[in-house]
């Protein structure tokens, strides 16, 4: 049994008063929180800095790993996608699975202990069943002509099957709303609410995104024109894109991500929704050269949590650097706020709060010691 302690411990919603010590098996899991006064001084392993479970990431693409430094900063999203089309078979499965193993192991080696990973194909899942990470994966799915609902379901439902027959937690997910009819995006989620299973989007990552809600035109349109995509069929709705497709959400946990031009009207459409807003500012830097409004989110500070997308669109997959640029540039969000988005904010959006994000009795959650410096935070130690 160990005991260990530091300066400050955070529990995964609040730091904890007094200086207790955690008790832990030799294996990780989790016994008990007792009071140094409880404990001989002598066996307590005592630490510089905050004590914190395990982070949690809840957005990446491990299989977008190959792509590491493949495509150009600051391209606006339309290019980026463009881009993903184009080299994402640019290498072979064995690279791609090389890349994989990397990421992940960086990934835990960095204090990551769950992962929710957006899943295009099975490759990952001989990865991830060999992971010391708990990975959620989403089966994503695109189809933005409405009468090819039912084939894309098909074929999604296969996928998950996969997955799902190897032990993995999995569940479908809709691309994007400029890439996923809304009929497709409530058929998602409804069979995601069926299920009890959370459900993800990309949400307004670019301002091209409403210039095709709004009128159909910008860097979306001439991406279709370059896939030689016919959008006879969709009419602008003249909306924001959350509220185009939002009432088709059902009743789904969904996790939001980006969110780089979402607008007041947005967030407040979205309190009547089991809904979660994830951020991935470095991601955000790297593509559009812009970041969301942090500030919008102020009442939502239980509702915030935070992922570090694709090594294509990032330098590594390194959750506190993405949480620096959060401290940075997001003064409305303190310590205690940007920690919880970092555990057990982003264990809720996955729907794993009973096995990670805190300090939970009989489970191993992860334990990692961080430290902060002139605004800066970075993990010093994995200690489970």
């Amino acid at each position: 049994m160990r005991f260990i302690s530091a300066n400050s411990i955070f529990n995964g919603k609040d730091f904890v008063a007094g200086a207790p010590v955690l008790v832990v098996r030799d294996n990780g899991v989790f016994e008990d929180m007792i009071s140094s006064s409880n404990v001989d001084a002598a066996r307590v392993e005592m630490h510089e800095g905050i004590l914190t479970p395990g982070f949690v990431n809840a957005h990446c693409h491990l299989e977008l790993s190959h792509l590491k430094g493949q495509i150009l900063k600051h391209t606006g999203l339309p290019a980026f996608a463009r881009e993903i089309i184009i080299k994402r078979n640019s290498a072979g499965e064995a690279e791609q699975l090389e890349r994989m193993i990397d990421a992940d192991r960086y990934m835990y080696e960095n204090g990551m202990v769950a992962v929710g990973d957006i899943c295009n194909t099975a490759l990952s899942a001989q990865i991830k069943n060999r992971s010391k990470v708990f990975y959620h994966s989403f089966v994503e799915l695109i189809g933005l002509n409405p009468a090819r609902k039912e084939i894309v379901m098909s074929e999604g439902a296969q996928l998950l099957k996969h997955f799902r027959d190897q032990g993995l937690r999995a569940s479908l997910a809709p691309h994007a709303p400029y890439s996923t009819s809304r009929e497709l995006i409530g058929a998602i989620a409804t069979a995601d609410a069926r299920e009890q299973m959370p459900f993800s989007i990309h949400n307004q990552e670019s301002p091209e995104e409403k210039a095709f809600f709004e009128s159909a035109s910008g860097g979306f349109k001439d991406l279709y024109d370059f896939l030689k995509l016919d959008l006879w069929w969709f009419v602008p709705p003249k909306t924001s894109s959350l509220a185009w497709y939002a009432p088709n959400m059902a009743h789904s946990r969904s996790v939001l991500v980006h969110n780089t031009c979402t607008e007041a009207a947005d967030v407040a459409l979205l309190k009547q929704y089991d809904a979660y807003w994830c951020f991935c500012p470095r991601a955000n830097l790297y593509i559009e050269s812009r970041l969301p409004d942090f500030a919008l989110f102020s009442e939502e500070k239980e509702r915030l949590c935070l992922g570090t997308d694709s090594l294509a669109s990032n330098d590594d997959l390194d959750l506190c650097s993405e949480a620096n640029v959060i401290f940075k540039n997001a003064p409305t969000l303190n310590m205690t706020n940007v920690l919880r988005m970092m555990t057990g904010n982003g264990a809720k959006a996955l729907g794993l709060e009973e096995e990670f994000g805190g300090f939970i009795k009989g489970k191993n959650a992860g334990l990692n010691l961080v430290e902060f410096k002139s605004g800066q935070m970075r993990l010093t130690k994995k200690l489970c």
